[in-house]
């Protein structure tokens, strides 16, 4: 392996290690309400499938700034 490559290795276990700690501390249900409906799961599910949400939300918001500024 290249230096570069030990070092993503390196960076890549680094987060693998931080998620599972994350998911460890976090693993009570947490119950969400959306309008009708009512979800229960591990409160690192959620925070996860929020953060998810707020990926998409940016890549759109993103992608729709780039075509304004084509036009």
């Amino acid at each position: 392996m290249t230096g570069p490559q030990k070092l993503k290795a390196v960076v890549a276990a680094i987060l693998v290690a931080l998620v599972v700690a994350f998911v460890f501390q976090n693993r009570e249900p947490a119950n969400v309400e959306f309008l009708l409906w009512t979800w229960s799961a591990s409160r690192a599910v959620v925070l996860f499938t929020v953060f998810l949400a707020g990926v998409a939300a940016g890549w759109l918001a993103r992608g729709a700034a780039i075509r304004r500024r084509k036009q």
